[in-house]
């Protein structure tokens, strides 16, 4: 018997800590009594399925110690590399740890990663062999039990108690800033209530955006438009003075050409590259979303929504977009469709690897060059690049051991990566220039739009040369047109620029 009261005495206090460490993380506050009771809720109601599963306190606690610890580790890690705490639409991305680690498992530390997943693992098997059980397992019952919980909460996602949950959650008074939320209500209180208010909201947000009607489409006064979203393109000189001035030649000769330039206001740091890319092809703005602006894709653009690419199908354009990597990633295969492309062409009819370096860049300018040849000038392509993914570590030595030695590389925090960023980046500017004298030689009157979807992930770089902007760069190359001075610009408003500019219209926005 006191056995068994010690055993459960541990497993509460495991569950407890389990529950108190991701609060801790959050800097979670005490003054709001629900948001405690429904921050709690999730670990109370696992816990005690697993208790009626098993029997088993000690294992239990151990589990649900697992669980807290990664969920705190996860959000640790995202406040340092992409400067938010964990989202609900972080549900989406789960699956993606596992069939790409790569983009994930570093960021964390890989050995950290799996050495306490196995850790836990073994542990947890050992407990569940060898701890003697307080009471009579009840599987069944525990079955019976989740499927009820899993009823009642399909049910509460449908309406009318969909509406009633989410007047409930904003009774708490979310401010919709996950920082602020995760304080304020606790980490998973902010989990439910941002993820049930979106769900609550997502249809009227939808209505507002209705696709256009295709019927009697024609043929726009424009000529094609190739839109160039380039992995964690910015001109890095902004960062470091030190770096040659001759370091994006392409980049600089197309915004000295006729169009317009300058930096892009990105809702995304670090990655969460759908953001930057919904947005520009939408032209919807963030704050129009609701909770849905942290991941567009999880839900929001599941079906078709108006977008600048509807618009391009409606004035008779075929609409094609190409990704050298998994279709499925972020769910473009699903969203893509919804936002108007006819096509979507990815790693199995482009090529490349799963693993860096991915796609190079220059191939995929060749790429475009070829497939706007064989579709004709009632084309738009949308291209999402690979090739300067992070995280940038160790195994390919920078190709510049020059470049090290003239900014102090070795000096700087996360200077080798910063190197092999820099390498990657130049193959991102090459692909701009391939790309602007194949368009050049065409003489057809293409508009060129290429744009960084986000800042690279090196925070402690940054913190050490006190740089702390948000904007990526963009230049839009338009045969005809005047140069323009540089202009910042909203994401959301990059793609109705252009095809405004395709469409007939002048180039307001960044004239």
């Amino acid at each position: 018997m006191i056995v068994h009261l010690l055993h459960i005495a541990v497993g509460v206090a495991l569950v407890l800590l389990a529950w108190l460490i991701p609060r801790h993380i959050a800097g979670a506050r005490w003054d709001r009594p629900a948001a405690v009771l429904l921050d709690a809720a999730p670990f109370i109601l696992g816990a005690a399925l697993l208790l009626l599963a098993t029997g088993r306190p000690v294992f239990t606690g151990l589990l649900a110690l697992a669980l807290g610890a990664g969920f705190a580790l996860a959000d640790a890690t995202m406040r340092d590399a992409l400067r938010e705490p964990a989202l609900f639409t972080a549900a989406a991305e789960f699956p993606q740890v596992f069939t790409h680690p790569h983009l994930y498992l570093p960021f964390a530390g890989t050995g950290t990663v799996l050495g306490g997943a196995i850790a836990a693992l073994c542990t947890g098997l050992g407990l569940l062999l060898f701890e003697p059980a307080a009471w009579p397992a009840h599987p069944a019952m525990a079955l019976a039990a989740a499927a009820g919980l899993a009823l009642a909460a399909w049910m509460t996602g449908r309406e009318p108690a969909l509406a009633a949950a989410a007047l409930r959650l904003r009774a708490l008074r979310p401010t919709g800033e996950p920082f602020a939320d995760a304080a304020a209500l606790g980490p998973f209180a902010m989990l439910i209530a941002h993820g049930t208010i979106a769900r609550a909201e997502r249809a009227a947000r939808r209505a507002r955006y209705p696709v256009p009607s295709l019927a009697g489409r024609r043929r726009g006064p424009g000529g094609p438009l190739v839109l160039v979203q380039c992995e964690s393109f910015f001109d890095a000189r902004r960062l470091l003075p030190q770096l040659p001035c001759d370091l994006l030649p392409g980049f600089d000769h197309c915004c000295a050409g006729g169009g317009g330039f300058g930096r892009l206001d990105v809702a995304g740091w670090g990655a969460n590259t759908m953001r930057a890319e919904f947005a520009v092809l939408s032209g919807i703005p963030d704050e129009a979303l609701g909770y849905d602006r942290f991941n567009p894709y999880y839900a929001f653009a599941r079906v078709p929504i108006a977008s600048q690419v509807w618009r391009l199908r409606a004035a008779g354009y075929r609409t094609i977009c190409v990704h050298p990597f998994d279709r499925r990633f972020f769910r473009r295969d699903l969203a893509m469709p919804a936002l108007g492309f006819e096509t979507f062409l990815c790693r199995r009819s482009l090529g490349g690897g799963r693993r860096p370096p991915y796609h190079s860049d220059p191939d995929l300018a060749r790429q475009i060059l070829e497939l706007l040849d064989e579709s004709g000038p009632d084309t738009f392509i949308f291209a999402i690049t690979m090739g300067n993914h992070g995280p940038w570590l160790a195994g390919v030595e920078p190709a510049d051991p020059d470049l090290a030695a003239s900014i102090g590389a070795e000096a700087l925090p996360q200077g080798r990566e910063f190197l092999r960023y820099l390498d990657g980046l130049r193959r991102s500017d090459e692909m701009l220039g391939i790309l602007a004298d194949g368009l050049d030689r065409r003489r057809d009157g293409t508009v060129l739009g290429f744009y960084g979807d986000h800042l690279p992930s090196l925070p402690r770089l940054y913190a050490h040369l006190g740089f702390d902007e948000w904007a990526s760069d963009y230049v839009i190359r338009h045969p005809g047109q005047p140069a323009a001075l540089g202009v910042e610009l909203p994401a959301h408003q990059l793609g109705k620029t252009l095809v405004d500019a395709v469409l007939g219209r002048s180039i307001r926005a960044v004239a």
